[in-house]
């Protein structure tokens, strides 16, 4: 068995670097078993048992410092306590993924029914539940503001998954005010839906909302606002509140403009339940 090892052979069997080779020499990790005056370095076949903790440590996860202490001081109790450690991060890294796999079941559901079960330009009566929402302020009356603006609220509310791996989805509210004077071309912000939070912060209420989806431009809007409005007159119902625009697809999710998939929600009342 040959003897001793050339740092260029240990790099090329290991797949690693000659510069992390000698980083490990300089942080006292794996030091070569033998050094020339030429400055070649050279290990034993004896460290080869040494590489292999560190790589296999590594691939758990463990720092380079706490690999440098566990090597000087292993033992069958302090080998016992690593193993448990790593165990612990292998089971949230589990939860994890499994939460992330609910929700990309969730979200290819949600596009499947987005894609073959919506009823377009119709206006419906329905009920929604209370949503915990996220708000980036800031009025914005172009398209390509809104889809810019949404790519900042994600990086800023999304931290571990992107949008495509969460259930979340972003919004943007046309005032009341606005609404009446069919001035529908100005979000007074953008949100993102999410459910998962605390339960600090902002949020959509609860309650009856007239509900209509479209495809295309955020700009075509108004011609749903107007057979909107006239389902709340034909009903008998009052708008009540600010109106949200949810963006089902988006940017996110294809860069068609024509796929997009807006739904307007509108908070309303009957006016006989009002009185009473």
């Amino acid at each position: 068995m040959k003897k001793y090892y050339s740092i260029g052979e240990i790099s090329k069997i290991y797949n690693i670097s000659v510069d992390t080779l000698r980083h490990y020499e300089k942080i006292n990790l794996l030091k070569p078993a033998l050094k020339k005056e030429s400055g070649y370095r050279y290990y034993s076949s004896e460290q080869i048992w040494k590489l292999n903790n560190i790589r296999n440590l590594r691939g758990l996860g463990l720092g380079l410092e706490d690999i440098k202490g566990f090597l000087e001081t292993r033992s069958i109790n302090s080998t016992e306590k690593i193993l448990d450690s790593q165990l612990q991060i292998v089971k949230k890294e589990l939860e994890k993924f499994n939460r992330l796999k609910e929700e990309l079941l969730i979200k290819k559901l949600n596009l499947e029914y987005f894609k073959n079960d919506v009823i377009f330009g119709i206006p419906q009566l329905k009920s929604i539940s209370k949503r915990r929402i996220i708000k980036s302020k800031g009025q914005i009356k172009e398209d390509g503001d809104i889809d810019f603006k949404i790519k900042l609220l994600s990086i800023k509310t999304l931290s571990e998954n992107d949008f495509l791996f969460t259930e979340n989805e972003f919004g943007g509210t046309l005032s009341r005010e606005n609404f009446f004077q069919n001035k529908y071309d100005t979000y007074e912000e953008i949100f993102v839906i999410n459910n998962e939070g605390t339960e600090e912060g902002d949020y959509i209420e609860k309650g009856e909302y007239v509900s209509i989806f479209y495809k295309g431009y955020y700009s075509e809007n108004y011609k749903y606002y107007i057979k909107a409005k006239e389902f709340i007159i034909e009903n008998n119902l009052e708008v009540i509140g600010d109106i949200f625009e949810i963006f089902h697809v988006d940017i996110h999710t294809t860069e068609d403009v024509n796929e997009y998939i807006t739904e307007i929600q509108i908070p309303v009342i009957y006016k006989d339940k009002k009185k009473s």
